[in-house]
């Protein structure tokens, strides 16, 4: 960031705030390079672990960025506010990615009656797996997961619970989060 020597670090961010508001796409690169290793810090903090992931995001983080610039409303808090666009930017792929994997699990218990038989033996046999680990579960848990399971609506499980919908669908992320690492635990024989 270029700096003369009578401006702090705020009133420069401030001035290349200002520049990259009026249009200025040299002002707004120079913002965002400077504060990289922030926004790259932040996405690892929240949890995204793979480098290409975080680029990626990184350059996710730069676009909202420039699409909200106008929304910011002190231009010295810029580090501050590109960083809670990277988390939340963290956030929201973090969620996508446990939605796919609840996808996954579901998958994996669906036999089909057309399918292979040693297929289908392996998915009965990570369903007995999936039986332990759930003998060791508060009975409400195994309840929830039986009704979903059954096709019962998240909106209705919600309802009879007197939960919020999305409560409930972070208690089932939860769960299933759990009911995972128990599982692996079990395969690997610990």
């Amino acid at each position: 960031m270029s700096t003369t020597t009578d401006q702090s670090p705020w009133e420069a961010t401030a001035a290349l705030v200002r520049r990259a508001r009026s249009g200025d796409e040299s002002a707004f690169a120079e913002l965002l390079q400077s504060h990289r290793a922030a926004i790259t810090s932040t996405l690892v903090a929240c949890g995204v672990r793979q480098p290409d992931t975080a680029q990626d995001l990184a350059q996710d983080v730069a676009l909202r960025a420039w699409d909200r610039l106008p929304s910011l409303k002190d231009p010295r808090t810029f580090k501050a506010w590109v960083r809670r666009i990277a988390a939340n930017a963290a956030r929201d792929y973090l969620r996508r990615m446990a939605v796919r994997k609840e996808d996954e699990l579901d998958a994996a218990l669906h036999v089909e009656s057309d399918d292979d038989p040693h297929e289908q033996a392996e998915r009965v046999a990570e369903a007995r797996l999936m039986m332990t680990v759930l003998d060791s579960e508060d009975p409400e848990v195994v309840e929830l997961l039986v009704a979903k399971a059954n096709g019962e609506s998240i909106e209705s499980m919600a309802g009879r619970l007197e939960l919020s919908e999305g409560a409930l669908k972070m208690r089932l992320m939860r769960v299933r989060k759990r009911l995972r690492k128990k599982l692996e635990a079990l395969r690997l024989g610990k």
